[in-house]
């Protein structure tokens, strides 16, 4: 049984020691596409270093795959039904005018 959870605490720390995203409470500016989510009702968008963020909370709602927006939000650790990227509050976003690809 102590193998197990041994194993099981080597995991979980190898998993936290890869997250190079934001922290929990930080506030983050990204300038790029909204793009749906796994879920139609999911919202994400890719900062420049690749970390995905959960923007579906983000009222009003982006248009997805229309023109890059530039947004801030506040990281958190809430969990998501979306299951993907790190969920975001504080929304406040603004269209720029680069279009996205299509």
């Amino acid at each position: 049984m102590k193998i197990v959870s041994l194993s099981l605490q080597a995991s979980l720390l190898a998993c936290a020691l890869a997250s190079p995203a934001a922290a929990e409470g930080k506030k983050v500016t990204i300038t790029g596409c909204p793009y749906p989510g796994v879920l139609v009702t999911c919202m994400m968008i890719k900062d420049k270093d690749g970390t995905v963020y959960n923007i579906t909370s983000a009222n009003p709602k982006p248009q997805p795959n229309d023109v890059a927006i530039i947004l801030t939000g506040t990281v958190t650790d809430k969990l998501s039904i979306c299951n993907q990227g790190k969920v975001l509050d504080d929304i406040k976003w603004d269209r720029t005018k680069m279009r996205c690809p299509q």
